[in-house]
């Protein structure tokens, strides 16, 4: 199975439910998982910057394959650089055009 996140929120107790939540999918045996993925737009940003109080979970999961996606046009509304976000990130032309394609492409949507 294919899952994505889909994060939106600037909350930083969110942050760390969303990355716990990830953690909790690909530690459970019973579901079987290929690809996982989480996009960000909007104020989630923060959770994939270089200073996120969980840029170390981010990197964690990162090793365990998750890929982080982040829209392009969040950099354009606000004063981040790509250089400011965690090394991987991967800058998508928009949030929701990827969760579009990924949900084309038989992925699970999950929103916290």
């Amino acid at each position: 199975m294919n899952v994505v996140f889909h994060h939106t929120d600037d909350d930083s107790e969110l942050h760390a439910r969303v990355t716990g939540n990830i953690e909790n999918l690909l530690d459970d045996e019973t579901v079987e998982t290929d690809d996982v993925a989480l996009v960000s737009n909007g104020g989630a940003i923060a959770l994939l910057t270089e200073d996120s109080p969980q840029r170390e979970a981010i990197e964690t999961l990162q090793e365990r394959g998750v890929a982080f996606k982040q829209c392009s046009n969040t950099l354009t509304d606000i004063d981040i650089d790509e250089d400011d976000l965690i090394d991987g990130v991967e800058l998508v032309s928009s949030g929701v055009g990827e969760i579009a394609r990924l949900e084309a492409a038989d992925y699970v949507y999950i929103t916290p």
